[in-house]
């Protein structure tokens, strides 16, 4: 008995000696915060883990659902709201006029035709994810910022669906993503019109995913492989060959293309702090990545925006309208818009 006593104290001595180096490492061995600005927090109920904004009329559209609690599994709804960069006050007010009865929004993507028609596709994710079917909800512009919902759509390709991004009013792609560390590799769904096939089927778990301003290229955050895929895209039929992968050494997420076509990522460079973020409900590093794609050289990578996750945990988008930075985040109940000094 006494040595079983001893054996019990020694097992109960590691396990806290390994849970107190867990927790001092996400305290304070993570990389020291920076950035060259001022930021303000607008608190939310629900996180905005995706974004987009209108630049031409200075409206972000935010993709708003409490998604810790969706995680457990809870019955809970979403919805996506407005938010007016130029107005005086931060007020988000809702975008659908109509929002599907069940709606649980993850990524969405905005599209402007050549006559000003705005779409907006939107994927939304059952209850009972890998058991009932995902989905992807279609709106249309009615009035200014607000859209009405026209059809849904699903199909079987639609799997574990992260991010879409619109190259048309009933064309988009879908970047599927895999369970963590599993390896597996996943395919990028093109859809036409209701007509859904696989363009790729080797993608390191889709994360976000966005295409450039002339439509000819998209460009994929490969999570798992730490890098983004660019792709050159056939606007005729939505075939894609890749082109180029930019090594980033951490985990992307969702993408912007700015105004000057560069790229801002949302990442996470600590997987581990991460997910002890998920259990535990210890911070996670933020980080925003500005790519800079040059014609004649690398890629030219820069991190803009660092914090331990004591400002905001968890980043997954970090986009930009003039000299602001609007950061969101998978759980955050709230987003950053930020100043950036000498943009």
């Amino acid at each position: 008995m006494k040595i079983l006593k001893v054996a019990l104290i020694c097992i109960i001595a590691v396990i806290a000696v390994s849970v107190l180096g867990i927790f001092g490492y996400l305290r304070f061995g993570l990389p020291p915060a920076h950035f060259a600005g001022q930021c303000e927090s607008l608190d939310l109920n629900e996180s905005a883990e995706d974004m987009q904004i209108d630049r031409e009329r200075g409206i972000a559209y935010l993709s708003l659902i409490d998604r810790m609690a969706l995680a457990r599994k809870e019955p809970v709804q979403g919805w996506i709201g407005r938010l007016d960069l130029r107005a005086g006050t931060r007020t988000i007010e809702p975008a659908l006029i109509d929002p599907p009865q069940h709606f649980r929004p993850h990524g969405l993507s905005l599209h402007i035709d050549t006559n000003g028609q705005r779409s907006m596709v939107v994927i939304n994710h059952p209850l009972e994810r890998g058991i009932e079917a995902e989905h992807v909800e279609l709106f249309v512009e009615e009035q200014p910022g607000r859209f009405r919902h026209v059809r849904t759509f699903t199909d079987e390709l639609i799997t574990r669906p992260n991010d879409l991004v619109a190259v048309g009013p009933g064309q988009y792609y879908i970047a599927n993503d895999s369970p963590p560390n599993s390896g597996e590799l996943t395919k990028l769904i093109y859809v036409d019109n209701d007509n859904a096939r696989a363009v790729a089927d080797d993608i390191n778990s889709g994360g976000g995913i966005n295409v450039s301003q002339d439509g000819n290229t998209l460009y994929v955050a490969e999570t798992q492989g730490e890098a983004i895929r660019v792709l050159r895209r056939n606007p005729s039929d939505g075939s894609v060959e890749t082109i180029n992968s930019i090594a980033l050494g951490t985990a992307p997420d969702n993408i912007d293309v700015a105004a000057d076509g560069s790229l801002w990522v949302g990442a996470h460079s600590n997987l581990f702090a991460l997910i002890m973020h998920f259990i535990a409900g210890t911070d996670a590093p933020s980080q925003i990545l500005r790519v800079e794609l040059n014609n004649a050289t690398e890629p030219t990578i820069k991190e803009i925006y660092m914090n331990r996750g004591d400002e905001i945990s968890a980043s997954s988008i970090g986009l930009t309208y003039g000299k602001q930075l609007l950061i969101g985040s998978i759980t955050a109940t709230k987003i950053l818009i930020c100043e950036m000094d000498g943009a």
